[in-house]
C-alpha cells in the first residue's frame, strides 16, 4: 500500500505555509499553488538542466490553474549562485515588467531555491515566493525555513535574508532524475 500526498503545515502566524509532499504532485501543482498568487501571473525561475525534465510540466499545470508563466533559467552549480547571477535575475524581473504582486517560483535544487528566494525577498521589497525543490536536500532543508542566500568570495551564504514561502510542493517523482551518489 502507498501512501498518498501528504500536508504538513509549517505554523508561523502570518508567515506559516503548507509543505506538499508526495508523488505525482507536478501536474497538479497549478491546483495546489494557485491560492498563494496574488495575482495570475508566475516567473518561475530555475536551470537548463532542472527545467529539461520539469519546466513544461509546472507551466502547463499551472496554465490549466489560469496561472500565466515565464521561464527564468540562470546557470547550473554552486559556482552561480553569486551578487552576478542575482544582478541578472532582479534585471530580468525588470524587464519583464513584474510587479510585487507576481509569484516567484523556484524549480530547482538548493543553488535555485536560495538565490530565487533572496531576489523574492528584496525585489520590490519583497513579492511572493514558492519553492519547488527537485533535490533531496533542497526538500528535507533548504527549501524549508525561509533560508535565502547567495555567496560571497569571503564565504558562502554571507548575503542574504530569512523570507519564507508561501508554499511548498516536494514532488518526490523528481528525485528519479537524480544520480544515485546524490541521493
Amino acid at each position: 500500500m502507498t501512501a498518498g500526498p501528504r500536508r504538513i503545515d509549517v505554523a508561523l502566524g502570518e508567515r506559516g505555509y503548507p509543505i506538499h509532499i508526495g508523488a505525482g504532485l507536478l501536474p497538479r501543482a497549478g491546483e495546489l499553488l494557485a491560492p498563494a498568487f496574488l495575482r495570475p501571473r508566475a516567473v518561475i525561475v530555475s536551470n537548463p538542466v532542472v527545467a529539461a525534465h520539469y519546466l513544461e510540466p509546472l507551466q502547463s499545470s499551472l496554465r490549466a490553474a489560469g496561472v500565466a508563466s515565464d521561464a527564468m533559467l540562470i546557470p547550473d552549480g554552486e559556482a552561480y549562485k553569486t551578487m552576478a547571477t542575482l544582478d541578472d535575475v532582479l534585471t530580468r524581473l525588470l524587464q519583464s515588467k513584474a510587479e510585487r504582486s507576481t509569484t516567484l517560483v523556484a524549480l530547482g535544487g538548493g543553488v535555485v531555491g536560495d538565490l530565487a528566494g533572496f531576489a523574492a525577498a528584496i525585489y520590490q521589497r519583497g513579492m511572493p515566493f514558492i519553492q519547488v525543490p527537485t533535490t533531496l536536500l533542497a526538500q528535507v532543508d533548504s527549501s524549508v525555513g525561509g533560508k535565502t542566500a547567495i555567496n560571497h568570495p569571503l564565504g558562502k551564504n554571507m548575503i542574504g535574508a530569512f523570507y519564507q514561502p508561501r508554499r511548498v510542493i516536494c514532488d518526490l517523482d523528481t528525485l528519479a532524475t537524480l544520480p544515485a551518489r546524490e541521493l
